[in-house]
């Protein structure tokens, strides 16, 4: 059986040994429950490990630990934000780039999409225009960096933008966190989500950055967990995970930029070996470790499928539709057409690939587009 090798960190990355190792820790102390919101001292030792974790959790996002709150997740964190001012402006639209995770785009219904660039960039004059209409909008969604192609979005200049006709601002930032500088004062959002699992902490913890707009908004009604925004028993371990992969990620954060040069050398051989391949967003600011390119003529379903075959573990986008292979949509807000959104696969790469993993690819790669080529497209 061939080494497999792991190329699908946007989708998960795998476990930093600095998270098991906390992880770890809070399951071993093992004696009695730890409920943060309990007062005595197991409750008290719960409540230090949260509040640590809550102080590297900010620190990674260049905010006070007050602004953060906990969520099992970024699709909560999300939903949170959408459904908050869904409910409470029903008057107001929300305005979504047309390129966001289902996680915003299928979090309430009415959503207005903002169009996008053939680049993979929120299209400006578009937003502005939408923003102008009568009745204007009450809150603007664009991600930091997109999942599937790693552009960059302005979202500062969104942001003032959206300022201008006194529109909120949110922010998914689960692609940025880790990769690239982020400060949600800096980049003008009001609310800011991020994910442990794209981090290397473990899956099941999330956070949604609260900014200083006078909004809080709140999905689950409970207990007074998390200042009251967010009720319900915090998950200890996966938050004690969490802490630790933001602590490593914020350190080592040039390491992550330096994969610039091996996506680049990547996108290079996938083009000798596949000239007819396009790279997307190639010509737009990225994040340094993902590449997403279409073979045309080809199924991304059949490349994935003999890739694996091959070891090698990559995906066709965003992995988030319970193993569905689907045309990106991401790729059909750009402007292409079916046969190249229908034909994308994505590669991104992380804390713990090594060069020798970008060799095992190019080699797959080249074993089953030889095959793909003599047998014909499926």
């Amino acid at each position: 059986m061939k080494e497999r090798i792991y190329l699908d960190y946007n989708a998960s990355a795998p476990l930093r040994p600095a998270a098991r190792v906390a992880m770890l820790d809070v399951l071993n102390l093992g004696e009695s429950a730890l409920n943060a919101s309990s007062v005595h001292y197991f409750g008290r030792a719960g409540r230090t490990l949260l509040e640590d974790s809550r102080r590297s959790v900010a620190n990674l996002a260049s905010v006070p630990p007050a602004q953060v709150i906990f969520t099992s997740g970024a699709t909560e964190a999300n939903n949170t934000v959408i459904q908050h001012f869904s409910r409470h402006y029903p008057q107001r639209r929300i305005l979504v780039s047309s390129m966001e995770h289902p996680s915003v785009l299928r979090a309430a219904p009415g959503l207005v999409p903002i169009p996008a660039t053939p680049q993979g960039l929120v299209d400006l004059g578009a937003l502005e225009a939408l923003l102008a209409q009568d009745g204007g909008a009450v809150l603007v969604s664009v991600m930091a960096v997109n999942n599937e192609t790693g552009a960059i979005q302005n979202v500062s200049e969104i942001s003032a933008i959206a300022r201008k006709y006194g529109a909120f601002v949110h922010s998914d930032a689960v692609q940025a966190a880790g990769r690239i500088p982020v400060n949600p004062q800096e980049m003008g959002a009001d609310f800011f989500t991020l994910s442990s699992h794209k981090i290397g902490g473990p899956q099941g913890a999330g956070a949604l950055v609260l900014g200083l707009c006078g909004e809080t908004p709140t999905l689950l009604f409970g207990g007074g967990q998390e200042r009251g925004a967010r009720a319900g028993t915090e998950n200890l371990p996966a938050i004690a995970g969490f802490g630790a992969a933001a602590r490593e990620s914020l350190e080592r954060m040039n390491h992550y930029q330096a994969l610039g040069g091996w996506r680049d050398r990547l996108e290079r051989e996938i083009l000798t070996i596949t000239p007819d391949a396009v790279i997307h967003a190639k010509n737009t600011p990225r994040v340094a470790n993902t590449t997403l390119f279409s073979l045309p003529g080809a199924s991304s379903e059949t490349l994935l499928m003999a890739l694996d075959l091959e070891g090698v573990a990559i995906s066709n986008g965003a992995a988030c539709s319970s193993g569905r292979v689907e045309p990106s949509h991401v790729l059909t807000a750009m402007g292409a057409g079916r046969e190249i959104a229908s034909s994308a696969l994505r590669i991104s790469l992380g804390w713990a690939t090594k060069e020798a993993d970008i060799d095992r690819f190019l080699a797959a790669w080249a074993t089953v587009t030889a095959r793909v080529k003599r047998n014909g497209p499926a």
